[in-house]
């Protein structure tokens, strides 16, 4: 009897072994826990994440036209937005707005610094028509009258400014210039320090009035200046090659007619804007400058 009851006692202790044995193995049945959860849903996230985003790349990617043939394009060049008076580099700012108005109404894409890199180098644009608005020297008339404009069209403007003027109460000054380069319709280029006849000075001169500028831009608005605007459009291959060893990419002259590569980075040319040109009047000036 006594032996009967070991073996029932041993066989009770063996089926309490066996069930832990399942209980604790039981790689099947297990539940996820919730710390394991959460890291499967942020590995899928993810992934989607960087589809979308490739997509999205891809997209704005091929929304560029490339081109068989030659990509050439209107830069045009203005001075000071105020009443003429008689002077050829001063462009009233109601008239440059009708301007501005004229080329958004006909479907004109307005580039910038970076964008127009792109045009030149890869021969492809972001829409069929395209222009790059340059205002020279950095008058204060372009930041009270022109800035406004440019936002309330939402076009895209660049501004070539003279360094040494930042003192000067003819021309916008520093605080001014960060409020314009940090709005994200206008860029901020070099006009040098001196505005000096760049053909016309020693190697090491032209070399401080290209480097000095860039650097000062660079520093004061965080950026990496690409575009010099040569003074009165002086230039020679000595500057050019200044130009480039000192960093920049582009550079543009007062040499009439449409930008193109083939002219070369470094003697980009523009299309002179003079006062006295309504809307359509622009208009028909700006298609005939190609001829």
């Amino acid at each position: 009897m006594k032996k009967k009851w070991i073996w029932v006692l041993f066989s009770l202790l063996l089926i309490e072994v066996a069930l832990a044995a399942f209980i604790f193995i039981n790689p099947f049945g297990q539940t996820k826990s919730k710390k394991d959860e959460p890291k499967q849903t942020q590995e899928i996230s993810s992934t989607v994440v960087e589809k979308t985003s490739t997509s999205t790349s891809e997209e704005k990617e091929n929304e560029w036209i490339k081109s068989d043939t030659e990509i050439s394009f209107p830069i045009l060049m203005y001075h000071s937005l105020a009443e003429s008076e008689g002077n050829s580099l001063k462009v009233p700012p109601t008239e440059f707005k009708e301007h501005l108005k004229w080329l958004k109404e006909n479907d004109y894409y307005t580039l910038t610094p970076e964008e127009t890199y792109t045009v030149l180098t890869e021969n492809k644009k972001p829409a069929e028509k395209i222009v790059w608005i340059t205002l020279d020297d950095g008058y204060l008339n372009n930041y009270t009258d022109g800035f406004p404009i440019f936002k309330e069209l939402k076009m895209n403007g660049t501004i070539n400014y003279i360094t040494s003027k930042i003192e000067n109460s003819s021309y916008f000054n520093l605080n001014q210039m960060k409020e314009m380069s940090q709005n994200e319709f206008i860029s901020i280029e070099s006009h040098t320090v001196s505005h000096l006849d760049l053909n016309t000075l020693e190697d090491d001169h032209i070399r401080r009035e290209l480097k000095d500028s860039k650097e000062w831009l660079d520093n004061n608005l965080k950026q990496n200046t690409s575009l010099l605007c040569y003074p009165a459009g002086r230039y020679d291959e000595r500057v050019k090659q200044i130009a480039e060893e000192t960093g920049y990419k582009m550079a543009i002259t007062t040499e009439p007619g449409y930008a193109k590569k083939s002219d070369g980075l470094f003697a980009l040319k523009r299309v002179r804007v003079s006062p006295g040109y309504s809307g359509e009047a622009f208009g028909q000036y700006l298609t005939s400058s190609n001829q």
